[in-house]
């Protein structure tokens, strides 16, 4: 993950552009002569703006494109994270979208846009990262830890931050299989070109099985800290349902391969993405939970400067 905005995680190759503005506010008093006085009133809100380029092959087009959309409508403060780095709460304050190129059946495969964002400083308990927000006030345990605690923590980090990458990068590859699917059954009527878009659905679900394999193996690595992280004990004991689901869609897209009956692997497929959305509307709180908790471990020293600027 590059940066996240809220539940909308992007890659460097979605990102073309990227501009800040920082600015002071100053009133400005006239005086009898010569030019007037300045009086500083503080600084104003960070300025965002952001293009992306959404494309089909490296994350889902019309997902991110309506979670954003939504974003903006409620007026909702959204967590961003760049890279590890929490950087506030920020609202998006315009979206234009331009479609470059869509299907036979009118679903967006390629999209630009620009996102204007501004900071937001209120109630952080809102956000996705309220939960870890509110431990110690952005530490989770501080300076009174023993050092044997604090290396403690420092490996049990690594762990956590391992299963989220792994699970982002999975779901991820599981939500272009969905977008992928989605535009297979509209094709009922023409299995060659349904077919056709089977490839890309295999190669997204080959990396998915690939992570979510690696995140059932660290099953005992997980519950090791669950003494200081419980919910990621929770999130582990979910990851074998989410791992059989998986095979289960691998085994309906071999049928799909081989010639088998429209009903006999779409059906199934369907079915099975149903389940891994249930399964991930579940894990949600859990993994957000977990995001933050990686992101907001102020009590190990960093040799880096906690920098400000984003570029």
């Amino acid at each position: 993950m590059y940066f996240m905005l809220g539940t909308v995680a992007f890659e460097p190759i979605n990102l073309t552009d990227f501009s800040e503005t920082f600015a002071a506010q100053f009133a400005e008093h006239q005086v009898l002569k010569g030019k007037p006085r300045l009086q500083a009133m503080g600084e104003k809100l960070i300025e965002l703006r952001f293009s992306i380029r959404l494309h089909f092959k490296i994350g889902g087009v019309e997902s991110r494109y309506q979670t954003l959309l939504t974003a903006k409508e409620k007026q909702q403060a959204l967590a961003l994270m760049w890279g590890t780095k929490y950087k506030g709460q920020f609202v998006i304050t315009d979206i234009t979208s331009t479609t470059l190129f869509t299907d036979a059946k009118g679903n967006a495969l390629c999209r630009e846009m620009d996102v204007s964002l501004k900071e937001f400083i209120g109630d952080e308990q809102a956000g996705i990262l309220g939960a870890a927000l509110s431990l110690g006030g952005k530490s989770l345990l501080g300076s009174i830890l023993p050092d044997s605690v604090v290396s403690a923590l420092s490996t049990a980090k690594q762990t956590v931050s391992r299963a989220v990458e792994l699970y982002n990068a999975g779901k991820r590859a599981v939500d272009e299989v969905k977008n992928t699917v989605a535009i297979i059954r509209q094709f009922a009527q023409e299995p060659s070109t349904a077919l056709a878009y089977l490839p890309s659905a295999i190669g997204n679900l080959d990396s998915a099985l690939g992570g979510f394999g690696e995140l059932t193996c660290m099953g005992d690595m997980l519950d090791g800290v669950r003494s200081f992280l419980p919910v990621a004990s929770e999130f582990s004991q979910e990851m074998g349902s989410i791992y059989g689901d998986l095979q289960q869609l691998q085994q309906c897209f071999d049928l799909g391969s081989n010639g088998a009956d429209w009903s006999d692997w779409v059906t199934p497929t369907v079915n099975s993405l149903v389940s891994l959305d249930d399964s991930f509307d579940m894990l949600a709180p859990r993994v957000a939970e977990m995001t933050a908790w990686v992101v907001l471990r102020t009590d190990e020293t960093e040799n880096e400067d906690d920098h400000t600027n984003l570029a």
